[in-house]
């Protein structure tokens, strides 16, 4: 999963640079430079930005009094990390004054882009106050003007930037603020839930409580939250009600509180009830098959290996049961082959190993439980991975 993830965000990367470059050659000044600045843009579309900045920096230099070609080199110096020399660029634009208005709205959100890259979070505030009035209406005005506030430390200011975006940008990009919105408070809501902190992890919850997108995973919080609850009695009662309430409804979730839930009833010394769960959330057209792999290796534990192998044959054809999904299941079996060829071989190959972190497909930060948003790439829904079989390391 975590690799598809990546691959798709990659994917979704260049998607978005293709359209983003398009748009720029639709929209620009294409006289600009004539035919090299034309050039350099298709070098940039074609993913060789070596030759789309040599283009960029000749088209400058003879021609300074360029304003497109100035603005896009910025652009694609920050893109390639050098932030720095893009905000000297952008900033030199900033003092034209024969820019459109349209023009010193995109020099001044590119300025911003480039302060927020840099960590400059108080000059890139005054940047986006200077733009409120003519930029509001704009994606990149509310990407950076969360970023500024989430820079700053104001998580709550940072959400009211994405909820007052859903206001203000054409309605093509709205659902987009309201999914950033949704996982932002989700992902809020999820840490305090796991520090224990009930109020305001519900006051989270209740600001999402309108989106539809949101139910699942607010389940998956609620059940963080009772058993954050439960932990001081080791009373799974609160536990177990969300999840016969809720969370059967949304396997993948219960897929990801599964372990947690597991440590409570173990040590209330009810683990056996987690087969009836799993026997009911298997039966789910939606339950991955990690869960299927979970209830066997609870069925091997209470010397039930037919229930196991009935099971899993019942599920013969799934796509989603693969050796790698199978390998706690296929390890337990290898060693009770001890002895036998197979097991010999089996001694031989490396295997995958279930994996306990959540990585960002951004940015390669690194979780040990799920989350949302990234503290670090600021994106959302960017965490992935494969569900980490009861047990294995």
């Amino acid at each position: 999963m975590a690799s598809a993830l990546v691959i798709a965000g990659a994917v979704a990367v260049v998607v978005v640079v293709g359209l983003a470059i398009l748009n720029i050659w639709r929209n620009s000044d294409t006289t600009s430079g004539g035919e090299s600045y034309q050039l350099a843009l298709e070098a940039w579309l074609d993913g060789d930005p070596d030759e789309a900045q040599r283009l960029l920096t000749a088209v400058v230099h003879d021609d300074p009094g360029a304003v497109d070609p100035y603005l896009q080199l910025g652009n694609l110096l920050r893109q390639r990390g050098d932030a720095a020399r893009a905000a000297v660029l952008h900033r030199g634009l900033t003092v034209r004054t024969d820019l459109t208005r349209d023009k010193k709205i995109a020099v001044g959100l590119a300025l911003a882009a480039d302060l927020v890259s840099l960590s400059r979070w108080d000059e890139a505030s005054e940047v986006l106050d200077g733009l409120v009035r003519h930029a509001s209406g704009h994606a990149a005005y509310w990407r950076a003007r969360f970023a500024q506030w989430y820079g700053l430390k104001n998580l709550p200011e940072a959400a009211r930037a994405l909820k007052a975006a859903q206001r203000r940008v054409p309605t093509a990009r709205r659902s987009e603020f309201e999914d950033a919105y949704a996982s932002f408070q989700l992902d809020r809501a999820l840490l305090h839930a796991r520090a224990g902190e009930t109020g305001p992890a519900r006051d989270r919850l209740r600001d999402v409580r309108k989106i539809a997108g949101a139910r699942s995973r607010a389940a998956l919080v609620r059940a963080v939250l009772a058993t954050a609850a439960d932990g001081a009695s080791d009373d799974p009662a609160g536990a177990l009600t969300v999840v016969s309430d809720e969370l059967f409804d949304y396997p993948h979730e219960l897929a990801v509180f599964l372990p947690q839930l597991q440590d409570l009833l173990l040590r209330s010394g009810q683990f056996a009830r987690t087969v009836s769960i799993l026997e009911r959330a298997c039966q789910s057209e939606q339950a991955p098959p990690e869960l299927w792999i979970s209830l066997a290796l609870l069925y091997e534990k209470l010397d039930q290996r037919d229930m196991a192998l009935r099971l899993l044959e019942s599920k013969a054809g799934s796509e989603g049961l693969t050796p790698d999904v199978a390998a706690p299941y296929l390890r337990l079996l290898a060693r009770d082959a001890n002895g036998t060829d197979l097991a010999q071989i089996w001694g031989l190959l490396k295997m995958p190993t279930a994996s306990r972190h959540w990585t960002c497909s951004g940015c390669g930060h690194i979780e040990s439980q799920i989350r949302w948003f990234c503290p670090v790439c600021r994106s959302f829904d960017s965490f992935g991975n494969r569900y980490a079989a009861p047990g294995e390391a």
